[in-house]
C-alpha cells in the first residue's frame, strides 16, 4: 500500500476548495470567492409597469458590473416532518377547540399537499471570484510525511481576496437594494451547509423547514 493510495484520500482531497475562512471560499489554485444569498422577487404578481420598471433596473444592474460574478439558483425538496411535528406540539397546548379544529384541519391540508405535490425550496446566490492569488504549497518532502498538500500562505491570500472582493460586495448588495431585493454574505457556517449540501446530498437529506412557533401563528391567520 503506497503513501499516496487513493483509498485513503478523503473526500476533501478531491474538491476543489482548500477551505473556507472569514467568510470567504478558497480555492487550491489561489482563488477566493465570497458568496452573497439573496431574498426571491414573484415577478408575475408585478402589473406591466412595475415589470417593465424591474426589467430596467436589472439591465442597469448588469451594466453596472466591471467584474465576473456568477448567478446561482439552487432546488432542493423540502422536508416538512420537523414542520408537522412543531403543529403538533401547539396544537397540544391549545384550550380553544374551535382553534384546535383549525390547526387538525390545516394539518390535513399540508398531508394532502404533500402527497400530490413535492414541496421545493429554491435558494438564489451570487458568487464573486477574486483573480487568482499567487500560491505556495508544502514542500514535497512534508507531502511524503503528511500524504497531503496544502497551501502555506493562506492567510496572505485571503488578506489581498478581502482588499479585491470587498468593494465589490458592497455594490453588488446596493445595487440588488436599488432592485427591492434583499442580499447578504454568507458566514463560515453557511457556506459549510451550503457546500455540504451540494457535494453530499444524500447524507446531509432533505432540506428541513427551519421554523418557530409565531410563524404557525402567521400560517393560521391566513386559513
Amino acid at each position: 500500500m503506497g503513501i499516496f493510495d487513493p483509498k485513503q484520500l478523503s473526500t476533501q482531497d478531491h474538491l476543489d476548495i482548500e477551505d473556507i475562512r472569514d467568510d470567504l471560499v478558497v480555492l487550491k489554485n489561489g482563488q477566493v470567492s465570497l458568496v452573497i444569498e439573496t431574498s426571491s422577487l414573484n415577478f408575475d404578481l408585478l402589473d406591466t409597469k412595475e415589470q417593465d420598471a424591474r426589467i430596467y433596473s436589472f439591465a442597469q444592474f448588469l451594466n453596472s458590473i466591471r467584474f465576473p460574478i456568477q448567478i446561482v439558483i439552487r432546488t432542493q425538496r423540502t422536508d416538512i416532518a420537523k414542520y408537522q411535528k412543531l403543529l403538533d406540539n401547539y396544537k397540544s397546548k391549545i384550550n380553544s377547540e374551535p382553534l384546535y379544529n383549525q390547526v387538525s384541519i390545516y394539518q390535513e391540508f399540508i398531508d394532502n399537499l404533500t402527497e400530490s405535490t413535492q414541496i421545493l425550496d429554491k435558494r438564489f446566490y451570487t458568487v464573486i471570484p477574486s483573480m487568482k492569488l499567487p500560491v505556495v504549497n508544502t514542500s514535497w518532502i512534508k507531502q511524503i510525511f503528511s500524504g497531503k498538500k496544502q497551501i502555506v500562505n493562506i492567510n496572505q491570500i485571503v488578506s489581498k481576496a478581502k482588499e479585491e472582493l470587498y468593494p465589490k460586495r458592497d455594490h453588488i448588495i446596493n445595487q440588488y437594494s436599488n432592485l427591492g431585493v434583499q442580499a447578504k454574505q454568507l458566514t463560515n457556517d453557511e457556506l459549510i451547509k451550503l457546500y455540504y449540501s451540494v457535494y453530499e446530498p444524500d447524507r446531509s437529506g432533505l432540506e428541513v423547514l427551519d421554523l418557530k412557533e409565531e410563524d404557525i401563528k402567521e400560517d393560521l391567520i391566513g386559513i
